[in-house]
């Protein structure tokens, strides 16, 4: 054991690798919320749940301290300043990409804007998006700002136009965003198709994977910034993810959005955002194996 083991740090899963294929990034994106402000907290938070549950992925059958993570830690982002925010996300994902040359991108948010910025930054390694969210984010614009947690999804859809994207487990919208969504190419299974298994996923390719917590019915995730009733459950969601691995070769990135701390009870939010961390790190182990 080097000495340097003895000291505690905030590493996702306390179990550092310097050659893991699992690269934690922290950004704590929170800048645009209009409830509950808080997700700010939320990478140290979920850092600390991950080392209090055990490392092991149902989804992949696999131990995942006998991997270990990469955790490059938080991008130090500047107040108030979403354009530098960006640029700051932006080129933390480009470094980490560069160094490592391959592996999973695990990014702890912050709010739902920051896949705005990852996608757009590993946007050539991205056949489809899969976007786990309460919420459809699709408006033109929320609050006179054309830019935000809202929006985000409308504003990949104009810059990618081809970008594959498939949305689980929505069941908050504006009629403006639902019409939207349904003349897109999105492929929209809504609350009642996830909780009915109705899913029919075809060949997706390379995927990004974005959670957005409030997915999760608060029962099960209260420390969200925009709580909404009736969402899955984590059995439901691990069921997706196994549909995700027979249509998928890889996972290129996924990211963990939205948790808030400061509304969260007993932490159990975090604890749930740390497991949902751990089963996309065992999907992706398990489908570049194959």
């Amino acid at each position: 054991m080097s000495w340097r083991a003895v000291f505690q740090r905030p590493l996702f899963g306390c179990v550092e690798e310097e050659h893991s294929p699992l690269n934690v990034i922290g950004a704590p994106l929170d800048y645009t919320g209009t409830y509950r402000p808080g997700t700010r907290f939320a990478p140290l938070s979920i850092r600390e749940a991950s080392c209090n549950i055990e490392l092991y992925s149902i989804t992949a059958d696999l131990f995942l301290e006998d991997v270990g993570f990469r955790d490059h830690y938080d991008v130090l982002l500047p107040p108030g300043d979403t354009e530098r925010a960006a640029r700051y996300i932006e080129l933390g994902l480009r470094g980490v990409l560069e160094e490592t040359n391959s592996g999973l991108i695990i990014i702890l948010g912050g709010e739902h804007l920051l896949t705005y910025f990852s996608v757009k930054q590993l946007i050539n390694n991205i056949d489809t998006l899969i976007v786990f969210d309460a919420h459809l984010d699709t408006r033109d614009e929320y609050l006179g700002s054309k830019l935000n947690h809202a929006t985000f999804l409308r504003r990949l859809l104009e810059a990618y136009s081809d970008l594959n994207i498939v949305h689980i487990g929505s069941r908050a919208y504006s009629k403006e965003e639902l019409d939207f969504a349904k003349k897109s190419k999105i492929k929209l299974y809504n609350i009642l198709a996830s909780l009915r298994g109705d899913i029919k996923l075809e060949e997706m390719g390379r995927v990004y994977i974005s959670v957005d917590m409030d997915v999760f019915d608060p029962a099960y995730a209260p420390g969200v910034q925009n709580p909404e009733p009736l969402g899955i459950d984590f059995k439901t969601f691990i069921s997706i993810l196994d549909r995700i691995r027979e249509k998928s070769p890889r996972v290129v990135g996924v990211d963990i959005v939205e948790v808030n701390p400061l509304v969260d009870a007993s932490n159990i939010t975090s604890i749930l955002a740390a497991k949902v961390a751990l089963e996309l790190a065992g999907l992706y182990l398990s489908t570049s194996s194959t």
